[in-house]
């Protein structure tokens, strides 16, 4: 387990050790739920998604943003205290973010802490254009355990066409003091720097790779997603002189969705939806400002969704209908917390983009 998470306690009550079992048997529970399809869950989420605000700056072509039309706000701290308290001691990883730059959220640090002092790992993603030296200093000293810094380009034009609204000058500056910040700042959080290789920047990936070699940063190129089908992505064709061609859309995995057994995404008013590819108010599952975490769980939305994945049969489930679906491995999801497992699969020595990754 990752040190930082060894180190919480949930209030002063369950040791180390006592949380990391917990951990493991929630998991065995979540396993057997979906191995004996179990349409009311007897485990509980182990890992969650919490967007805390779906304002974004930016608007680059490989994310829904630019075309999402819910309402755009905030959410409140006793909020996301009150989801925290009912999720521990079995939620083990937060994901401070889905659908926005979470570092706008004028309270980040103070949930960030209260989510550790609680026992939960957690992490962030930022596309670090405001990540000044203020909120650099916030970040450091909040405890988080898990970063992501998405630049996806290693020079001014390719970056412009992608992060749109940002400035490559600008950013580049924000990552490199960070790390010179993060050398003096007593801290466990773990820092990748990643690119999302699209038919735009795919010829940089070396150049990025070596752009962050003297910061000792740990480098991530990810495959861009297509948000189960609701974003068209546009990769390079194949062979000599090829032309950019619209991605096909992956295979359909005729299995249930191992996200309906293990995890949650909360929007930031408080709407509860089945995995990280929603991004509308659509097939709400819950409302934890008012429901309780057990009665969004088991309720009954989640259990139609989970029956109709049993039986492969999501064609009125939308977003689900035009996703290719996510295998569970059942063995190693047992074994490793939720963080580690995060870490390991961004922990990467090659450039090789992979798949996959929210």
């Amino acid at each position: 387990m990752h040190e930082s998470a060894l180190h919480r306690t949930i209030g002063n009550e369950l040791s180390a050790a006592e949380m990391a079992e917990l951990w493991r048997a929630n998991r065995r529970t979540l396993s057997e739920d979906l191995q004996r399809q179990r349409v009311v869950a007897k485990g509980r989420p182990a890992h969650m998604k919490i967007e805390l605000t779906n304002y974004c700056n930016l608007a680059c072509p490989m994310c829904p943003h630019p075309q999402m039309e819910r309402d755009v706000g905030y959410m409140k701290p006793d909020l996301f205290r009150r989801i925290i308290d009912m999720s521990v001691p079995d939620l083990e990883f937060a994901y401070l973010h889905h659908l926005g730059e979470s570092l706008f959220h004028g309270k980040i640090g103070e949930l960030i802490r209260y989510g550790r002092q609680k026992g939960v790992a957690m992490g962030l993603s930022t596309n670090a254009t405001y990540l000044d030296h203020r909120k650099a200093k916030v970040l450091l000293e909040s405890g988080l355990d898990f970063l992501v810094i998405s630049l996806d380009g290693a020079s001014p034009d390719t970056y412009d066409r992608i992060r749109v609204g940002g400035d490559f000058a600008t950013t580049v500056k924000n990552v490199r003091a960070f790390f010179e910040m993060k050398k003096n700042v007593p801290n466990e959080t773990t820092v990748v720097v990643q690119m999302i290789v699209t038919a735009a920047n795919h010829h940089e990936v070396k150049d990025f790779a070596a752009l962050w070699a003297n910061d000792g940063a740990q480098v991530m190129i990810k495959e861009a997603r297509d948000w189960a089908g609701q974003v068209k992505l546009v990769q390079i064709g194949k062979g000599p002189g090829a032309q950019p061609e619209e991605a096909p859309a992956p295979p359909v995995n005729h299995v249930p969705c191992k996200m309906l057994w293990t995890e949650l995404t909360v929007l930031w008013d408080g709407a509860v939806v089945p995995c990280v590819n929603v991004f509308e108010r659509e097939n709400i599952l819950g409302d934890l400002s008012k429901d309780t975490l057990d009665e969004v769980w088991n309720g009954p939305e989640m259990q139609r969704f989970r029956q109709q994945h049993l039986a492969d049969q999501v064609d009125d489930i939308k977003v689900c209908n035009t996703c290719p679906r996510h295998k569970f491995d059942h063995a190693d999801f047992v074994a490793v917390d939720q963080l580690q497992q995060r870490l390991r699969n961004y922990v990467r020595t090659d450039l090789n983009p992979l798949p996959g990754l929210s």
